[in-house]
């Protein structure tokens, strides 16, 4: 677990150095489209190279084949920084492959190009990348004090991120130090950061991170939290490498819980994630899984021929804490298998490799290193206040002198400003004054026109068609039932449209009015209706609490359409015997019902007619909401909410 906690740690600092927040896989399509449109030389290099990152999450083998290809090509170029971005990539997927030395190499060549450029932020970059590599071969001291040049080149930089990736790094050490408290105020300090800026993908490895701090508290169930997270977020992104330690680590709580099914299950899971991304260590690392497998089911023989493939492995990589734990296994293995010898032998070697991974006098030092760093930045920081402070009291005394004598020149311009000013804001407001009064009038003429115009000559022509077709009616003897009641029909729908007319003029004329005279409006077409459908009961009712607001004409005209618009349809197809229509005043708004007691209609399968359209388009106009309810056989209610002016 401690191992595992390692690489995490150390992978996290580079995925979150570049963050993304697009499925890998998508992205490297996209890098493989770029390709094919014939790019120039440089772009061609910086592609490769980030193909060689995004390909080091799910595949090492075809990772290592485009660095190699961005290598040659910015060599070719000549260009240090594109030289510099290779080298780096190169020496991530190193990193993930478990090759901790050729990924050190690569590092340094990525240093040198750095100091020569003098980049502040690019050093701090690399030497952090530095001491995660010392961490992970349990080089407390050294990776100690590369964090801590890196961690200074960042706040010279004053780079948030690098910063706060810096410090998450170090968390990680001081696990190690059991100093899990601060620990986890580097850690929560991070993950604040990148939850701020929405980086989502950094927060993958972050997560599992923060799980393992959990771990050293021995709070598990928090623990469990942060890999589960750490896991939904892996998946999403499509980082098959930290989706396999996310479920490597639950696997190991489940085992400590005695969920061996469980544990298997999660295992298989955390294998199948990381089948195509060809990392030997990922491979050996789940081969510790397998042993626990293997010792449970006691294929003890099985068990012994795999941990003996692991301490080759780890043996060669210098992976002391996998190298620990593979030990460890060896003890009850070959206990089971009656090998006292080797019993003995590995309890040593397990003795041994302990007392050096935990070698007191060099977790001393490193902690002395990173004391000294805090103690250096706050004596740093009251010094700095201190020359701050003089330096503010020397800046007040002088502005004081300046403060006065701008005060009295401020003054004396300020009276002059002032009634200057006063005087333009009154031309001012009495322009404005002029020009809205003028609006009004304009419109209120052209309003008027349109008004009478409507009813000097459309209304006129109306009235025309009316008495024309009467005297067709009743000057020409005609006996066709047809004809008859067709001609009726259109001196009807023409007297209806003469009072949707005189209605709109109405409208027109006003610039707003209260709903005492839309109430007045809607009543009159309400007795209207009774008139015409005698056995219909028609109930009206209005808040008297409504009877002084006022509103444009615009919503007054648009309220009595809609509600003359849903009387006529409830007359028309609900065959209801009740209608009633209901105003109430709401808080912040009037509310509206009209419902009938009719047939009803089943609105899912019901093609919607331009009038309920038309009643939904003319309450939205005036910001309202629209909604209609039936049930067959027990009517339909309309309700519509216009806000208060």
């Amino acid at each position: 677990m401690k191992g595992l906690k390692k690489i995490l740690t150390l992978v996290f600092f580079i995925v979150s150095i570049i963050g993304y927040s697009q499925n890998t896989q998508e992205i490297i399509y996209d890098l493989k489209k770029d390709l094919q449109s014939n790019p120039d030389e440089k772009k061609r290099a910086i592609i490769y190279s980030d193909l060689t990152w995004y390909y080091s999450n799910i595949s090492i083998d075809s990772a290592l084949v485009y660095g190699q290809k961005a290598i040659n090509q910015s060599l070719k170029l000549g260009d240090s920084t594109i030289i510099a971005q290779a080298y780096g990539d190169v020496s991530t997927v190193y990193l993930k492959k478990g090759d901790y030395n050729q990924s050190l190499k690569y590092l340094k060549n990525v240093l040198a190009i750095r100091k020569a450029k003098n980049d502040v932020l690019g050093l701090a970059k690399v030497y952090s990348g530095i001491g995660l590599l010392y961490y992970n071969q349990n080089e407390s001291d050294l990776s100690m004090k590369n964090y801590l040049i890196g961690l200074e080149y960042a706040n010279r930089a004053n780079d948030e991120k690098v910063i706060h990736n810096i410090k998450n790094a170090m968390s990680g050490l001081l696990v190690d130090l059991k100093d899990y408290k601060k620990a986890l105020v580097y850690s929560q300090s991070a993950i604040n950061y990148y939850e701020k800026i929405n980086a989502t993908a950094t927060l993958c490895p972050m997560y599992i991170n923060k799980g393992n701090i959990y771990l050293g508290l021995k709070d598990t169930l928090n623990a469990l939290k942060m890999f589960e997270k750490g896991k939904q977020i892996c998946n999403e992104t499509g980082n098959k490498l930290f989706l396999a330690k996310a479920l490597n680590n639950i696997g190991v709580i489940r085992v400590a819980q005695k969920k061996f099914e469980e544990s298997k299950k999660v295992f298989d899971e955390s294998k199948k994630s990381t089948e195509n991304l060809n990392s030997d260590f990922m491979d050996f690392k789940m081969k510790l899984n397998d042993v626990e497998v293997l010792n449970r089911a006691e294929k003890f023989k099985e068990s012994k021929v795999l941990l003996l493939q692991l301490k080759k492995y780890f043996e060669k990589q210098n992976g002391l804490d996998n190298l620990l734990l593979t030990y460890q296994y060896f003890i009850p293995v070959c206990s089971y298998l009656s090998e006292k010898d080797s019993v003995a032998f590995y309890q040593e070697k397990y003795l041994k490799l302990n007392q050096k991974i935990n070698d007191s006098e060099v977790l001393k030092k490193t902690i002395e290193l990173e004391t000294k760093y805090q103690t250096a930045k706050k004596e740093k920081q009251l010094l700095e206040k201190d020359i701050q402070v003089k330096n503010k009291n020397n800046l007040i005394f002088s502005l004081v002198g300046i403060s006065i004598f701008l005060f009295l020149l401020g003054l004396l311009i300020y009276r002059q400003q002032k009634l200057k000013n006063k005087q333009q804001e009154q031309e001012f407001q009495l322009k404005s004054a002029i020009a809205q009064i003028e609006t009004q009038n304009q419109l209120q003429e052209q309003r008027l026109s349109i008004s009478r115009d409507l009813h000097d000559n459309i209304g006129a022509q109306l009235t025309f068609v009316i008495s024309s077709v009467d005297n067709l009616k009743h000057g020409n003897q005609i006996t066709d039932n047809k004809i008859v009641n067709q001609l009726t029909k259109i001196s009807d729908f023409t007297k209806s449209t003469i009072i949707d007319l005189r209605d709109t003029i109405w409208a027109m004329n006003s610039n707003e009015f209260s709903f005492e005279d839309l109430r007045s409006r809607i009543f009159n077409f309400i007795e209207k209706a009774k008139s015409a459908k005698e056995d219909v009961d028609f109930k009206f009712n209005v808040d008297e609490s409504l009877q002084d607001l006022k509103f444009s004409s615009l919503i007054g005209i648009n309220l009595y359409r809609t509600i003359q618009e849903a009387i006529n349809n409830a007359v028309k197809y609900s065959d209801a015997n009740e209608i009633i229509v209901d105003v109430k005043n709401g808080s912040n708004k009037i509310q509206i019902e009209i419902q009938d007691n009719g047939k009803g209609f089943d609105i899912e399968n019901t093609e919607f007619g331009n009038g309920l359209y038309n009643m939904k388009k003319r309450v939205e106009e005036i910001d309202g909401t629209f909604e209609i309810n039936s049930l067959i056989d027990r009517g339909t209610k309309i309700r519509f909410d216009i806000p208060k002016i």
